[in-house]
């Protein structure tokens, strides 16, 4: 939890280790002297070092250095804080605080000092990583990233030891600099954010280019998320305002890539939250594994938002567990998503530093995955389960038949519109009594009806009620293109929709959910306006035109894989006039395939777009009609070779007149059968339109296309996985037993000490000449004195023996001695041991 002292400061940790001298003494070279916030360091060094890294830097910088003892260390803007030699930092309450190490750790921890900042700070921290050894440093980096804090990594390349800046995964980074550049970049984000430079016009704007440029509505997300995120950016683009950022934009179009991936949320963890997953492990999936056996039917999850895998992955080792060598006769399969491309990527090669693994028992690790040069490998087996895919919650339409859903610490970023329209499009996917997996701080409140809590604490709800129609995308309406709204002419549905009660959205018809399906996913859709510049483009055109990223704003006519000029000159035609172009094929070869795909194209003009009679616009339609040309030229091959062998048979008929009449008829079927195949190809066509205005068939139609999808994404999948694992490397195993070695060593001097100690302490107590024994947490008499057994003796049962129960708590004992009765006080001493004795003493109350 963020502390008071915290809300509205801001802190800058540093982690380094090998070379990092050299490094820090440049970096805090570079400040200025008036640096708005405070700096602690976390510099690797040898615990039994003289400490001089102090001195050092204080030759390099003109701010003050302070090394943090027990106890002190209030933090101020312009000071550098280090460690005292052999300590670690942390901070709380406003402090920074010396801590003892711990024993086979580096000192002082990166790791340590970076996760106890984010807790204190939040979002208000600046992590930077410089050169060094190791993965110290990744944990604490992913800390920081799950508090909304910002991540500068120095760029590997100028790093003298660049390990730990590559240890550290790209989706945690925001910045990566030369030394050089980090300090003005640190002094731009450290300085107090002016929140006058926001204007809800400037903003909306901004966010309508990103929407855009990359496909990505962030308009539903909370505002204060999305200015909190955007002010770092504004600040290190040294920018006074959304307006002059965005002419940094138009100037710096890397910069949007930037942009995007600062407003999405991007850090999970293997096994993230124990208890969670232990009670997926013991009651859901279980009962999920059961319904699936018993219906014979595929068994199907979806991770929404799932970063860069780890939490996908987790549900695929959690089956595998359960199904043990039955994994391979359940069809499992684990739809994991994300908006961004960059952490999808990540997770699909499904390899990840050793800090990654803190939730993760080290037999699974080993069990489930291969060590590939200092890091781990996510199993092929494990992979296999998984479809990863870029997805946005607010435009996309659901996967159907779903079991499970988990989609934790999503909700809270979006708008309570945007929530609504989740959880309306997760209702729709859940089978009914399936499970949706929430964050610890999302409800269903937007969305009651529809699920029961199976166990609030952990946020885990049951579908139930009737089935919903799949929601409307969020905003559609709403998008915008140079001010003007984007329409597609005759493709969009001409008529309107009905409404539903209680809020709910508007009911699509069957024809419209499949024409929408079908744009999507098998029509490819483009709209170029007079310079040929894409305007909108669909995920389907860019697959089928091998459009690399967006496509929005560049120029078709040279991005498009398309050879000769037959596109423009078809473009140019429907420009000039009214009717939409002939359509034309194009034949492609993608690299690494062997056959080649056929494009089916046609160019309309959009009419809707045309001002003054002048069409500003033109909608290409592409069709992937490889099947249907391959069989043309199946049929072709065969006619031809019909053709040939009818020639021969005619030049030797002379001979041959015998067979002629079966030739002629041979001849006959061939016609019959070509007519044959034409009359069931328009039957087929016939079909197709049928199916638009048959709901049955519709259904039936999308879960047909939707398999063949996700059978084609789990191909594509597979050909990403590493072919080959490897072995546990045998230094890790002797790494391993010196640590256990070690600990050995230690207990068996902590076990002497003891012993000798126990020793000592029977001779003293023995022979004291004094009325003592020791009592031990049992309220037993374990030890007593010599004179104290002789008490005991004199006194018939007034004191108990060794081995009896102590007296409840007597603060006078009185006991017969020879010249009469004597009253003796109680004196107990809690002695320091682990074991919780405590020394009784008796002496005279006089």
């Amino acid at each position: 939890m963020v502390s008071d002292q915290a809300e509205n400061k801001c802190i800058v940790v540093v982690g380094a280790s090998a070379g990092g001298i050299d490094a820090l003494a440049r970096l805090v070279g570079a400040l200025a002297e008036n640096f708005p916030a405070p700096i602690v360091v976390a510099q690797h060094a040898d615990p039994k070092g003289a400490g001089r890294l102090g001195e050092i830097l204080q030759r390099q910088t003109r701010l003050k250095i302070h090394m943090v003892a027990d106890g002190d260390g209030e933090l101020e803007a312009g000071w550098i804080y280090l460690a005292s030699p052999g300590q670690n930092l942390a901070i709380e309450n406003g402090r920074v605080l010396s801590v003892a190490r711990q024993p086979g750790h580096p000192v002082p921890s990166i790791d340590g000092l970076f996760e106890s900042a984010a807790h204190a700070y939040g979002d208000h921290v600046i992590g930077v990583i410089l050169t060094g050894m190791g993965t110290d440093g990744v944990a604490g980096v992913r800390r920081i990233k799950e508090f909304g804090g910002t991540v500068v990594v120095q760029e590997a390349e100028s790093a003298a030891y660049p390990a730990l800046p590559r240890a550290i995964p790209t989706n945690y980074v925001d910045f990566t600099s030369r030394i050089e550049e980090i300090a003005g970049l640190l002094g731009v984000l450290a300085a107090p954010g002016d929140g006058n430079i926001f204007d809800s016009q400037s903003v909306e704007v901004l966010l309508g280019q990103v929407r855009t440029r990359s496909g990505i509505d962030f308009r539903q997300y909370k505002p204060a998320t999305i200015r909190r995120r955007l002010m770092r950016l504004i600040a290190a683009a040294n920018a006074k305002s959304v307006a002059d950022y965005m002419r940094h934009l138009n100037t710096h179009p890397e910069a949007y890539q930037q942009l995007v991936s600062s407003f999405l949320i991007k850090v999970t963890g293997f096994f993230r939250d124990p208890a969670l997953f232990e009670y997926l492990r013991e009651t859901v999936l279980p009962e999920l594994i059961a319904e699936a056996r018993e219906g014979q039917r595929e068994l199907r999850l979806w991770s929404a938002g799932c970063s860069t895998g780890e939490e996908a992955y987790s549900l695929a080792i959690l089956l595998a567990e359960l199904l043990g060598n039955d994994v391979d006769k359940l069809p499992v399969r684990i739809f994991a998503t994300d908006l961004d491309h960059h952490a999808i990527d990540f997770a699909r090669r499904g390899v990840y530093p050793a800090a990654a693994f803190e939730e993760l028992p080290p037999a699974l690790i080993e069990k489930y995955f291969t060590r590939v040069d200092g890091a781990f490998q996510v199993r092929k087996d494990i992979r296999n389960l998984t479809v990863f895919g870029e997805y946005d919650l607010g435009q996309r339409a659901p996967f159907p038949h779903i079991d499970l859903i988990m989609c934790r610490n999503v909700l809270i970023y979006f708008t309570k519109e945007l929530q609504q329209r989740t959880l309306q499009l997760f209702a729709f996917s859940l089978r009914q009594s399936g499970y949706l997996v929430l964050g610890k701080a999302e409800t269903t409140s937007p969305l009651p009806r529809y699920f029961a809590a199976a166990q609030p604490a952990l946020k885990v709800y049951r579908r139930q009620g009737e089935r919903l129609m799949i929601p409307a995308p969020v905003a559609l309406e709403s998008l915008r293109h140079h001010d003007r709204p984007l329409r597609l002419g005759a493709i969009r549905p001409s008529h309107p929709r009905e409404t539903t009660h209680e809020g709910m959205p508007p009911r699509w018809s069957m024809i419209d959910r499949l024409g929408a399906f079908l744009f999507e996913s098998y029509i490819g859709i483009v709209v170029v306006d007079r310079h040929y510049d894409i305007v909108t483009i669909n995920q389907a055109a860019r697959t089928l035109l091998g459009v690399a990223g967006q496509g929005i704003g560049d120029d078709l006519i040279h991005i498009a894989q398309l050879p000769g000029l037959e596109l423009k000159a078809q473009l140019d035609t429907a420009f000039r006039g009214a009717m939409p172009t002939a359509p034309f094929e194009v034949n492609l070869r993608d690299p690494g395939e062997i056959e080649q795909r056929c494009l089916q194209i046609a160019c309309y003009p959009d009419r809707v777009a045309s001002k003054e009679g002048r069409t500003e616009g033109v909608v290409v339609v592409i069709f992937d009609v490889t099947y249907q040309a391959k069989r043309r030229r199946e049929l072709e091959k065969e006619n031809a070779e019909s053709r040939a062998a009818i020639e021969q048979l005619t030049r030797q008929t002379s001979e041959l007149a015998g067979h002629q009449h079966a030739l002629v008829q041979a001849n006959e079927e061939l016609s019959s059968a070509n007519i044959d195949l034409r009359n069931t190809n328009e039957h087929l066509m016939i079909a197709a339109e049928e199916a638009e205005a048959s709901a049955e068939e519709v259904e039936t139609l999308n879960e047909e296309m939707q398999a063949t999808s996700e059978e084609l994404e789990t191909l594509n999948e597979e050909l990403h996985a590493t072919v080959e694992e490897l072995n546990t490397t045998n230094e890790e195993l002797a790494s391993r037993s010196s640590d256990l070695e070690q600990a050995v060593q230690e207990r068996e001097k902590q076990l002497d000490h003891a012993v000798r100690t126990l020793g000592t302490l029977r001779a003293v107590v023995e022979h004291a000449p004094l009325i003592m024994c020791i009592v031990d947490k049992d309220s037993n008499v374990s030890l007593a004195s010599k004179r104290y057994a002789e008490m005991v003796r004199h006194n018939g049962g007034a004191l108990p023996a060794v081995g009896e129960k102590w007296l409840s708590r007597p603060e006078h004992v009185a006991l017969r001695e020879r010249d009469g009765a004597v009253d003796y006080a109680v004196r107990r001493i809690s002695l320091p041991s682990d074991g919780g004795d405590t020394m009784v003493v008796l002496a005279p109350s006089s």
